[in-house]
């Protein structure tokens, strides 16, 4: 479920990784690959220190929604992780599962900005371009 930020959040965490794209389906040419359509998806996936953020876009009828997934080579509680989408002046946070899922209905596909809260430290993904 999608809440409001609250305006004021005392979110400091300790260490920030920034995310590095390592791969985007978009920029995959293969034989099979049919034509962009408007809306089609995409998957992209990123390195983030000790972190991957896996992230797609999918289309449910004329809704576009972004599901991620936190993967991390060792064991991590993601019982009070947070992930935190920023569009122009909005902005929603949504825990993550246990599994280190989360998902985002969105209002539009304009570019957006992208923080997932872990403990004390924050995975941070500035200017995604979702379209």
């Amino acid at each position: 479920m999608q809440n409001p930020l609250p305006s004021k959040t005392n979110l400091q965490p300790a260490l920030v990784h920034r995310a590095i794209l390592v791969m985007d389906s978009r920029t995959v040419r293969t034989p099979l690959r049919r034509r962009a359509q408007p809306k089609s998806g995409w998957s992209q996936l990123y390195q983030a220190g000790p972190y991957h953020l896996d992230l797609s876009l999918k289309w449910e009828e004329a809704e576009a929604c972004l599901v991620g997934q936190v993967i991390s080579g060792e064991s991590v509680d993601f019982g009070q992780a947070q992930a935190y989408l920023t569009q122009g002046s909005e902005q929603v946070h949504t825990p993550l599962d246990g599994s280190g899922r989360f998902s985002f209905r969105l209002e539009s596909v304009d570019d957006c900005s992208l923080r997932v809260h872990i403990r004390d430290e924050m995975v941070c993904l500035e200017a995604l371009k979702l379209s």
